[in-house]
C-alpha cells in the first residue's frame, strides 16, 4: 500500500490551493490594477488599499499573495522593505481573532488570553513603527469578519498609519466573494475608494485550459497528460468558471492514474475524478429517456473506448450494432442526430463542429460529466432493470 514511486505526479504541491505560481496565469489586467493602487507604498511608503472581489476560484487570493511577494522583492532589489501579514477571516471570523492572528506574525507566543483587542492593536502599532517599513495587511473572505461584527478592526486597520511616522505604515488588502460596502461605517468607506476595486470575472474555458495545463507542467512528469485531456479538465471546470475547481480535477485524475499504473492520465481518469468532485448525471436523468435515446446513449459510451471523443459517424455505427443487439430497428441518420441533440439540451453530453484538414466539418461527441464505461453500466443495468431482454423487441 503507497509502496510504489511515483510515475505521474513529480511535485504534488504544486496542485495544493495555497500553492502560489510565480506567475499568476489569466491575472495579469489585475495585477496592473494593484499596481496601481499600491504605487504610492513603493514610491514613498505611504498607506494604501485594495478591495479585491469576485466568485470562488477567480484568483483573488493567490494574486493577492503573489502581488504582495512580488512587491517586497521589487522593493528589496531597489534597496527598501516591507512586511506582509495573510488573515484567513472564515477561520479567524471574529475582531478578536483576527487581531490576534496579526499580532502573532510579530510575536508567535503570544497567548490566546490575557489582552484586549485594543492592547493587542496598540502593540501590534508598536512593532509596525519599530520596524519602520511598509506593513500589509491582507484579510481574506473579509465578509465571513464584518457579518461577526468586525466592522471596528477595518475602520481601526484603515485608519492605523496616521499615528505612525516615517516609512512606517500600515496598507489593507481585503478580499471577499461580495460587496462589502453595505457592512461598513462611512468612516471605513472613505478609506476604500471606488477606483481602488479589483474585480475578478469568472474563468473562461480558455483561462481554465491555461490554468491547468501551467499546473500540470509545474507538478506532473513530463507526457504523463495529453493536451486532449487538459481540454477535458477546462470543460469541465468550464461552466463554473472556477479554476479550484479545474485543479481539484486535475489532481483528482493525476491521483487515480497513479493508483492504476498505467503511467499516463485518461480521458477516463479526468471524467471519473469530475464525477467523484460534481456530477450532473443522474440515475433519474437516464431513466426519463425512452429506449431508443438509451441506445444510442449506450452506443456513444461504447464507440468512446476511453477516448476523449468520438465522431458522429463512427458513434451511429455502434448505434446499429447496439440495436441489433436489442432487436431495435435502427433509425436513420437525421433521426439519430436528433436524439444526440436532445440528449446535449438534457446534459448527458456535447457536441462541437470541427474543421478537419481536409476542409471538411466534423462532430465530435463529447461526454464530461462521466467516464463512458461506467454511463454504460448504467444504462445497460436499466434498459434491465425495465425488463429488456437483449434480442428481444418487447419488455418482459
Amino acid at each position: 500500500m503507497f509502496e510504489s514511486g511515483s510515475r505521474i505526479i513529480r511535485d504534488g504541491g504544486k496542485l495544493a490551493f495555497e500553492y502560489v505560481p510565480d506567475r499568476v496565469v489569466c491575472r495579469d489586467v489585475q495585477m496592473k490594477e494593484l499596481e496601481v493602487n499600491f504605487r504610492p507604498l513603493v514610491s514613498g511608503g505611504r498607506p494604501c488599499s485594495s478591495f479585491l472581489t469576485g466568485g470562488v476560484g477567480t484568483g483573488k487570493t493567490v494574486t493577492a499573495k503573489r502581488f504582495v511577494a512580488d512587491m517586497a522583492s521589487y522593493l528589496h532589489s531597489h534597496g527598501g522593505t516591507m512586511d506582509s501579514v495573510y488573515v484567513n477571516c472564515r477561520i479567524r471570523n471574529s475582531e478578536y481573532t483576527a487581531i490576534l492572528d496579526i499580532l502573532r506574525h510579530f510575536d508567535p507566543g503570544c497567548p490566546d488570553r490575557g489582552f484586549s483587542a485594543e492592547e493587542m492593536l496598540q502593540s501590534i502599532g508598536r512593532h509596525v513603527a519599530s520596524g519602520a517599513r511598509p506593513f500589509v495587511v491582507i484579510l481574506d473572505e473579509a465578509d465571513s469578519l464584518l457579518r461577526n461584527n468586525g466592522r471596528n478592526i477595518i475602520y481601526q486597520l484603515s485608519r492605523f498609519s496616521e499615528s505612525l511616522s516615517g516609512r512606517a505604515s500600515l496598507s489593507l488588502m481585503i478580499i471577499s466573494q461580495t460587496s462589502i460596502s453595505g457592512m461598513l461605517d462611512e468612516a471605513s468607506i472613505s478609506t476604500f475608494r471606488r477606483g481602488n476595486t479589483v474585480r475578478f470575472n469568472l474563468y473562461s474555458r480558455d483561462e481554465l485550459r491555461q490554468i491547468v495545463a501551467a499546473r500540470a507542467e509545474l507538478a506532473l512528469y513530463p507526457g504523463v497528460i495529453s493536451g486532449e485531456c487538459l481540454d477535458l479538465v477546462a470543460s469541465l471546470a468550464e461552466g463554473y468558471g472556477d479554476a479550484r475547481f479545474a485543479i481539484e480535477v486535475l489532481e483528482r485524475a493525476a491521483n487515480i492514474a497513479e493508483g492504476e499504473g498505467g503511467g499516463t492520465v485518461t480521458a477516463d481518469n479526468v471524467r471519473t475524478a469530475g464525477a467523484m468532485i460534481y456530477s450532473d448525471v443522474s440515475e433519474s436523468k437516464l431513466e426519463d429517456l425512452d429506449l431508443q435515446r438509451m441506445i444510442s446513449l449506450l452506443a456513444i459510451s461504447r464507440a468512446m473506448k476511453g477516448m476523449p471523443h468520438v465522431t458522429l459517424t463512427a458513434a451511429e455505427k455502434t448505434y446499429a450494432v447496439v440495436c441489433e443487439e436489442y432487436g431495435q430497428p435502427a433509425r436513420k441518420h437525421t433521426q439519430f442526430w436528433t436524439y444526440v441533440q436532445d440528449m446535449e439540451r438534457s446534459g448527458l453530453l456535447t457536441t462541437e463542429v470541427r474543421r478537419e484538414v481536409d476542409g471538411g466539418r466534423t462532430t465530435y461527441i463529447s461526454m464530461e460529466n462521466i467516464p463512458p464505461r461506467e454511463m454504460g453500466k448504467k444504462l445497460e443495468y436499466i434498459i434491465d432493470a425495465k425488463g429488456y431482454e437483449a434480442g428481444s423487441r418487447e419488455f418482459r
